[in-house]
């Protein structure tokens, strides 16, 4: 039985191995030409401190609450196994109720990965963590650091921002509103992230005065992230391009898989080469519609970002999507459709199969057996889903008598 695990990484690394995780099992997010970092580069500049694993905001409290709560009943270094007891706990109160986004609905008490993995890094990234540690380094006390000034005079920081609300009455036993942020938690949370993100698209959703719209399937059809300040807005279109720049690399490969599919006689999936075919060509009537974002695209201003964010984005990985966005811009994506020797679909095998080496369904007949028929298919949303969730949360808190 394959596993993965780490060993002395940081608690944002474990969680960047646990997206990838997860986006396996989300077949139009799955990386198969390598670009997920340029990919969450984005979604981080968009939206810091989320994840495709998070599911409703209130879970921002919760954590907080399980460690603290562990921790007015004894401290020490068993802290973070008592919270997650607590947590399991949470796991079986929410789970009598109606509420969306329990995690640990199917399975219960015996979920694998707690919401405390999940939000983690978004509790940092917040400062609703007040320190840079790991579940496993909390202790519950605070801890006390030299002013600078006077040796003898210590200043002392808590684990947890000073401002957290205090849990409700009867916790963990049982949870008033489930999922359901109050009034006065929903005020904390939108303040806590914009202060902590100040300029991003995020902070802009949670103060704006209504919640995103949830019929936008997209943050770029999104009327209120449309509205926010120009740096925001520019950030958007980059990613908005490379969506859609990107999404037809994607459709492109999976033409690609398909046509081996046929070849090799397998079955299970069927007229898998015209359905491929068919997909590419709407993509390619919706370039021909979004020239004007095609043009005003900044490829320069998409690598500035990423360099900024001190993302370890490969040459390889900047020539690829360098190569093929020329070719989509110069009109010459069209013709890989029909052409079986066309240069770009050249691009696509050989990106596909640099990055999985023997792992390629270009080249493993095992693995282009088990093909599900769309592969990374749908356009990147850079986690807008799980955002506009959370984001509804807090506005639906705010407006909460």
């Amino acid at each position: 039985m394959s596993t993965v695990a780490w060993l002395d990484t940081s608690a944002d690394e474990q969680r960047r191995v646990r997206d990838l995780i997860a986006l396996f099992e989300e077949t139009e997010s799955r990386d198969e030409l390598g670009v997920g970092q340029i990919r969450d580069v984005l979604s981080d500049a968009l939206f810091p401190g989320t994840s495709v694993l998070q599911t409703r905001a209130r879970y921002f409290l919760l954590v907080p609450w399980a460690y603290q709560y562990a921790a007015s009943k004894r401290s020490g270094r068993d802290l973070n196994a008592r919270a997650r007891l607590v947590e399991r706990q949470l796991v079986e109160v929410l789970r009598r109720g109606d509420d969306e986004g329990v995690i640990g609905r199917v399975v219960g008490h015996g979920v694998k990965t707690l919401p405390s993995t999940m939000f983690w890094s978004g509790l940092r990234r917040f400062g609703i963590l007040a320190q840079d540690k790991s579940p496993d380094q909390l202790t519950g006390t605070p801890t006390r650091l030299g002013d600078g000034v006077d040796e003898l005079v210590d200043r002392q920081i808590g684990e947890w921002h000073p401002t957290v609300p205090r849990w409700p009455d009867g916790f963990p036993n049982v949870l008033d509103g489930g999922l359901d942020l109050a009034q006065p938690e929903a005020e904390w949370l939108r303040d806590r992230i914009v202060d902590a993100c100040p300029g991003s698209l995020l902070a802009h959703l949670v103060a704006a005065d209504r919640p995103p719209s949830p019929s936008a399937g997209t943050p770029w059809e999104d009327p209120a992230c449309l509205a926010a300040p120009e740096r925001s807005v520019q950030q958007l279109r980059l990613a908005h391009g490379f969506s859609l720049i990107m999404n037809g690399a994607a459709l492109l490969y999976n033409v690609l898989v398909a046509e081996r599919y046929e070849k090799a006689e397998l079955t299970r999936i069927t007229a898998p080469t015209q359905d491929r075919a068919d997909a590419y060509e709407k993509w390619l009537d919706t370039v021909e519609r979004d020239q004007q974002l095609l043009h005003d695209w900044d490829l320069d201003a998409l690598w500035a970002l990423v360099d900024d964010s001190g993302s370890r984005v490969t040459s390889r990985t900047r020539l690829f999507v360098n190569a093929w966005t020329c070719a989509v811009r110069e009109g010459a994506a069209a013709d890989a459709l029909t052409d079986p020797t066309h240069s770009l679909r050249i691009l696509i095998a050989n990106r596909e199969q640099s990055i999985k080496r023997g792992q390629s369904r270009l080249t493993n007949a095992r693995l282009l057996a088990s093909w599900g028929g769309a592969s990374g298919t749908r356009p990147l949303t850079f986690r807008w889903l799980q955002v506009r969730r959370i984001v509804t949360d807090i506005h639906e808190g705010l407006s909460r008598a």
